[in-house]
């Protein structure tokens, strides 16, 4: 049988035990035969069920054991695994028997925690979506029409005042970037276990909603041989690269080639924006992505002057 098998007597002393029964507890047959059926359970629950098979005997009748309990058996060694466990009276040789039938449920537990574990994680990424389309539809459009009210009123206030009202309009176009970034990362939160051309085309994708445009995609080679690993790092990549953009540049336009060729993998992320000052230092971001490519055996390299854009160039050694 694919279960194990144990039949226990009114004393509770195991008298038969199958093949399975050996294999899944570690325990010889004849380690089991004639021994409390308790010491198959754990030591936490073992007088507890001295109670339950003395009610079980008092009322026989074919049941599973422990409806809706998390039941664990104990092998020889120790270690306990999930069981579900099912009773069935009888008789054996005149004398009143109860078949006990074990199953080894740790595959099916695993697989429920993994479906747990994905409904959490698909709940979170429409938490993130609704709160990304709420601060995008609601908070920023209010932001932009307390600006375009702000600039209404600067041919008719004194000088000193228009001063400070472009110092708030300047105030408010820095916060505005700073909540279209936090918008895209809180909607980019979703790329395990998908390929790194369908992770980088919804990255460019949902760059969109931030940017106020979609950036220009172009890719080419093997690119679905890349293995999840890699595709995590090209997502941060691209996701940083982006948002770079979306906070600094004031990019009309922006352009991300990924290509798979002669045993590299190349990112490339453009834009015709402000560009970066000689004179700023590299931010955390471009740090991370140098580091990132290093870590790999790769390299990352940006070029950029004011007023004529920046093009952010990382690649990475990968097999073909």
């Amino acid at each position: 049988m694919p279960d194990g098998v144990v039949i226990v007597n009114d004393r509770g002393e195991m008298l038969l035990v199958n093949r399975e029964m050996e294999r899944l507890l570690g325990f010889a047959r004849n380690e089991m035969l004639g021994k409390p059926v308790e010491m198959l359970l754990t030591a936490d629950i073992r007088q507890l069920h001295l109670s339950h098979r003395e009610g079980f005997q008092a009322n026989p009748r074919r049941r599973s054991m422990g409806a809706g309990l998390d039941l664990e058996a104990q092998r020889k060694d120790g270690s306990v695994f999930p069981v579900e466990i099912s009773l069935a009276p009888t008789e054996l040789d005149g004398e009143r028997v109860v078949i006990a039938t074990i199953r080894d449920v740790t595959a099916n537990r695993q697989a429920d925690a993994d479906l747990n574990a994905a409904r959490e994680r698909v709940l979170l990424a429409e938490d993130h979506e609704r709160i990304a389309r709420d601060l995008h539809d609601t908070v920023i459009q209010r932001l932009f029409a307390s600006g375009l009210s702000l600039q209404s009123m600067l041919p008719t206030v004194p000088e000193t005042a228009k001063v400070k009202i472009e110092r708030i309009l300047d105030d408010q176009d820095d916060a505005i970037r700073e909540l279209r970034t936090a918008i895209f990362g809180l909607a980019s939160k979703r790329s395990a276990g998908r390929t790194v051309r369908v992770v980088v085309n919804d990255l460019v994708d949902e760059s969109a909603r931030v940017l106020g445009f979609r950036p220009t995609l172009h890719m080419s080679g093997v690119l679905d041989t890349i293995d999840e690993a890699t595709t995590a790092e090209v997502a941060a990549v691209t996701r940083e690269a982006l948002s770079n953009v979306a906070r600094h540049a004031r990019a009309r336009k922006v352009e991300v080639s990924l290509k798979h060729a002669d045993g590299e993998l190349s990112l490339v992320v453009s834009d015709d924006g402000e560009g970066i000052p000689a004179s700023h230092r590299l931010g955390s971001g471009l740090l991370n992505m140098h580091d990132r490519a290093e870590r790999l055996g790769g390299s990352c390299g940006v070029t950029s002057s004011t007023g004529a854009g920046t093009t952010v160039r990382w690649q990475i050694p990968v097999a073909d």
